[in-house]
C-alpha cells in the first residue's frame, strides 16, 4: 500500500525517528502530554448547531463527522465506512458549499465524491479519475469559491484543477506544474479571499502563493519560508475569516501567519500543544481545530491561542472512530 506522507517522506536522521514512532502510533519524543483528558469548554453547554467537522479515519477507512460542540470520547454523528464506500486508506478531505465530501486514499489517482447525507455504508455519488485526468499520487484536496476541485499530486509536483460537478476520466481545467512553479511534494492548499492559490511544499519547508488565475509552468508570486518562519513540513492550509494564514506543520506544530504574510517573515502565534498536526481548519467563531496523529485526536483551540495552549475541547477516544485523523474541513 502506497503510505502517508507523513510515513513516507525523507527525513533528517533526528526527524526520521520521530516520525517512524509517530507511524507506529507511538508519540514522539516531544514533551507533548496528550490532549484526550484535556477539559471541555468552559461556561454553558454550546448552542445546538447543525454544523459538522470532517477527517478522515485513515487506518479504519472512515469518513467521521463530529458536532461541532462535540467533546470527549464520543460517538460521530455522521459515519461513512463499509464495503459499499470502496474506501481505502482515505487521506485527503475537502467539502464543497452543498456538503457533497470529496477524498481520495493515500497516494491514490481516484477522487471519490459522497453526497452530503451520505452517512453509513453508502456508495460514492461520483469517481474522478482515469489516464485523461492526469491524477497523479494525490495528498490533497480543496474546494474553491466557485467550486472548482483542486488535487495536488505530490510525485509530479504539481496541481491540477477540475470544473464543479464532473465525474469519470475526464481532463483538467488547468494545470500548475514545472520547474518554474517550485513546488515540491505539494500537500495541502488553501485559498486566499483575493484568489491566490497557497500549497504546501512539505520537502522544502515552504508555502508557494499563486497569482490567481495562475496555470502552466509559471513561478509563485511569493512564497513563505526561511529561519523566521520556522517551517519545516507544512502539510495542511486554511484560512480563517481575518485573513490569516494557518499552517499545520508535521514538526512544528500549529503555525498561525498574519494576512498577507510573505518571505522570511515569523507567525504572529505557534501552537505547541499538537504532537503531530495533519489537519486545519477555522470555524466560524475563528476557533482553530486540529488533528494529531500522535494522539489519534481533534482539538479546538481558541482564535488567540499560542505556545502550550490548553485546547477548549478535544474529541478522542475508542467511540470517536478516530484512526489517522488527518485533514479537516467544516460544514
Amino acid at each position: 500500500m502506497y503510505q502517508s506522507t507523513l510515513c513516507r517522506r525523507a527525513l533528517p536522521a533526528v526527524a526520521l525517528v520521530a516520525g517512524l514512532a509517530a507511524c507506529s502510533g507511538q508519540a514522539p519524543g516531544t514533551g507533548v502530554t496528550p490532549q484526550a483528558l484535556a477539559p471541555a469548554r468552559s461556561g454553558a453547554v454550546p448552542a445546538k448547531s447543525t454544523s459538522h467537522i470532517f477527517t478522515v479515519s485513515m487506518y479504519l477507512y472512515h469518513i467521521v463527522g463530529f458536532d461541532l460542540g462535540a467533546s470527549g470520547n464520543v460517538k460521530p454523528a455522521i459515519d461513512i465506512y463499509g464495503t459499499r464506500t470502496k474506501l481505502q486508506s482515505p487521506e485527503s478531505l475537502a467539502v464543497d458549499a452543498l456538503g457533497n465530501l470529496y477524498t481520495a486514499r493515500s497516494g491514490g489517482t481516484k477522487v471519490q465524491v459522497f453526497g452530503a447525507r451520505a452517512n453509513g455504508n453508502a456508495a460514492p455519488k461520483r469517481n474522478i479519475g482515469g489516464s485523461r485526468s492526469h491524477l497523479g499520487p494525490t495528498d490533497g484536496l480543496m474546494i474553491d469559491p466557485a467550486g472548482n476541485l483542486w488535487v495536488s499530486n505530490i510525485v509530479g509536483n504539481a496541481i491540477t484543477e477540475y470544473a464543479p460537478g464532473v465525474h469519470g476520466n475526464v481532463k483538467p481545467i488547468d494545470t500548475i506544474g514545472g520547474s518554474n512553479t517550485q513546488l515540491s511534494a505539494p500537500t495541502g492548499m488553501a485559498m486566499s479571499a483575493d484568489g491566490r492559490l497557497y500549497v504546501a511544499n512539505q520537502t522544502t519547508g515552504t508555502i508557494a502563493i499563486f497569482a490567481a488565475g495562475a496555470k502552466g509552468n509559471v513561478a509563485p508570486v511569493a512564497t513563505i519560508g526561511g529561519s523566521k518562519a520556522g517551517l519545516q513540513a507544512p502539510f495542511a492550509l486554511a484560512f480563517d475569516s481575518n485573513g490569516r494564514l494557518l499552517v499545520a506543520d508535521v514538526y512544528s506544530g500549529l503555525l498561525v501567519f498574519a494576512k498577507g504574510a510573505s518571505g522570511n517573515t515569523a507567525p504572529v502565534a505557534k501552537i505547541t500543544s499538537v504532537a503531530r498536526p495533519s489537519g486545519i481548519v477555522a470555524d466560524a467563531q475563528n476557533n482553530i481545530w486540529a488533528t494529531d496523529t500522535s494522539y489519534q485526536s481533534i482539538s479546538e483551540f481558541a482564535p488567540n491561542a499560542n505556545g502550550n495552549a490548553t485546547p477548549l475541547a478535544t474529541i478522542a477516544g475508542s467511540n470517536t472512530n478516530l484512526d489517522g485523523p488527518m485533514y479537516l474541513v467544516i460544514h
